[in-house]
């Protein structure tokens, strides 16, 4: 597990209290679960946290996140859904990386079960791992079968490639899931990670495809529709290299954010992004607004420490609240265009609501300076006193009488 930095803490707070308001967890909320790596589970929850429109539950499925496997596997039956009613209130099945080996039969068919059923699913690495006891486990199961991806041939061709590669988007994919991302340059940035073989199985589409990692281009995200439910498998991993968090420009895919997302909304049967610089920046407003609320917050509870009222800041948080959800609820709608209108006039109140606050933080450590000078006052004061008394006016002087010894030896 990963150091609580104070910007972690902020997120988990402010995503902790945003999810659990009923503002936030509207009906049409992609309700989603995430299983497998936990550093990929955390590259995910940077995405997820930001983002109006998923609410999710993670479970990690990797041996060594304890000293022993009995304590792995407490840990998977914990947070992994007791029963198949609660798989089934999922619409999207997240497989990062995952050791698939630890999944017992009942878990196995139960993803394979809601995604027949019509949930979507995603899973990356191709198939999980070069480790023959992870992907054997993977290309023997129920709910590979609901993956695009041909597991045992890929196993038989040898899946491992090299770390440098750069995408290439198929532009007669029949759905806009990634094409309208050609023309932002998405393409051009190289990318230094690991990334295994994948191959399309008959009857799905590629969505893109590599180049450099392998002699020969491969296929790298593909796509199909399973019984009722949808399904990409992806050669990368979620959260890392071309799907990685925007970093560098010059090096890393800006809008992978984005192109997760639209992966997200179609295997959820949801409308895809018809705008995508719109949305691209009302992704940013929606992390700016998040972010300076979070800070706001955090500023509340500083104050109320010291047990100064904070009525005044929990109204302005209150507004903003409400100009939240008004701005979601246009998101939820993929009504883009508004949702960046209301979000706006959201982040256009913070002046005044940062304002009152740092105001009421001010007059609430004033009380403190105050207290703090009073006690360095009087113990200065104290001080001199009895310094005066002792040794200047010695008043509580007595020279030493001389005994009878003392006599006695004179």
């Amino acid at each position: 597990m990963g150091t609580w930095t104070p910007g972690v803490v902020l997120v988990v707070l402010l995503t902790s209290i945003l999810l659990s308001s009923p503002l936030c967890l509207g009906a049409d909320k992609i309700r989603a679960l995430i299983v497998g790596h936990p550093a990929l589970i955390d590259a995910m929850d940077r995405i997820f946290n930001y983002e109006p429109s998923i609410y999710h539950d993670s479970v990690q499925m990797r041996t060594g996140m304890f000293p022993s496997l009995e304590d792995d596997m407490k840990l998977i039956r914990l947070y992994f859904p007791r029963n198949y009613e609660k798989m089934k209130t999922y619409d999207i099945i997240l497989l990062l990386s995952t050791e698939y080996n630890l999944m017992t039969n009942k878990q196995d068919k139960w993803i394979y079960d809601v995604i027949r059923e019509g949930a979507g699913g995603i899973n990356d690495g191709s198939a999980f791992s070069v480790v023959a006891q992870i992907n054997g486990a993977w290309a023997n199961s129920l709910a590979s079968q609901a993956f695009p991806n041909d597991v045992h041939k890929v196993i038989a061709t040898g899946m491992e490639g090299g770390p440098h590669f750069r995408v290439e988007i198929n532009p007669n994919h029949p759905e806009p899931i990634l094409t309208p991302f050609i023309e932002f340059g998405v393409e051009r940035t190289g990318h230094t990670a690991a990334c295994r073989k994948a191959i399309h199985r008959e009857g799905s589409e590629v969505l893109a495809y590599m180049h450099g990692n392998f002699p020969t281009r491969q296929d790298y995200l593909m796509n199909w529709e399973y019984e009722k439910g949808r399904t990409i498998t992806s050669a990368d991993f979620l959260g890392n290299g071309w799907l990685g968090y925007p970093g560098d420009p010059e090096t890393s895919n800006q809008y992978s954010v984005e192109i997760i997302m639209n992966m997200v909304f179609w295997v959820t049967k949801r409308p895809l992004i018809d705008d995508i610089e719109v949305f691209h920046r009302v992704k940013a407003s929606f992390n700016e607004f998040r972010s300076r609320l979070g800070i706001l917050m955090a500023l509340r509870d500083f104050i109320d420490k010291f047990g100064a009222n904070t009525q005044k800041i929990q109204d302005e948080i209150n507004r903003l609240l409400v100009a939240y959800d008004d701005a979601q609820e246009f998101y939820l709608d993929n009504a883009f265009v508004d949702s960046e209108v209301a979000i706006k006039e959201g982040l256009a109140l913070f002046p005044e609501a940062e304002d009152i606050a740092r105001r009421e933080k001010e007059a609430a450590l004033l009380w403190v300076y105050v207290v703090e000078w009073l006690v360095a006052s009087s113990t200065l004061f104290f001080s001199g006193f009895v310094l005066w008394t002792l040794m200047v006016k010695r008043r509580l002087y007595h020279e030493v009488k001389v005994t009878k010894l003392k006599e006695s030896l004179d």
